[in-house]
């Protein structure tokens, strides 16, 4: 039976390294991540960059998981095994620190059309380190500034308390980290 796995942390907690490391590990293993790459994830994508309002980021983070669920679904009907860098999580995360929407509202807005992780695994991360982890990038969204995602990492922990997700100290060596999770993916595959 196929196994649904997600990674969720802010940017620069290794989640897509890791991603990326285990997929070497562990065969039959599809990686897939949001936004997507469909129409409606770049566009998803694109409003992380501009001054848009939480509403219109978050329907448009919606509408690129009803379809990207969809993809997973049939994808594990044929046999895979996924790996979703980012789900639910981030969204309830990242648009309720903008403090317009509550994040109970924001997780079960998802519920009908979200598939439910056979694991979900929270790469934590102090802010300030994710900072500098990701300070070289060129392409830096308006969500990477230390109050906001201070905001999303108390979200972040809050949501792994109250639906059970793993949470996994990602200020550590790669090398432990990739032990951790390969151990807690591989305890469910």
């Amino acid at each position: 039976m196929s196994k649904f796995v997600v990674f969720e942390g802010i940017d620069g907690s290794g989640k897509s390294t890791i991603a990326r490391e285990l997929d070497m590990s562990i065969g039959q293993l599809l990686i897939t991540s949001e936004p997507t790459d469909s129409d409606v994830g770049r566009l998803a994508d694109k409003a992380a960059y501009e001054d848009t309002t939480p509403y219109l980021e978050l329907f448009l983070y919606l509408a690129d998981r009803a379809g990207h669920t969809e993809f997973i679904k049939k994808e594990m009907t044929k046999g895979y095994n996924v790996l979703c860098d980012r789900y639910w999580g981030s969204t309830a995360a990242y648009q309720a620190a903008h403090g317009m929407m509550e994040m109970d509202y924001l997780v079960e807005i998802q519920m009908p059309f979200v598939l439910e992780a056979d694991i979900t695994i929270l790469f934590d991360l102090p802010v300030e380190e994710a900072l500098k982890r990701i300070s070289g990038r060129d392409d830096t969204s308006k969500y990477e500034r230390m109050n906001f995602l201070e905001k999303v990492r108390e979200n972040y922990l809050k949501l792994a308390r109250e639906h059970g997700w793993e949470i996994v100290d990602a200020g550590r060596r790669l090398e432990e980290v990739r032990e951790d999770v390969l151990a807690l993916v591989e305890s469910i595959l």
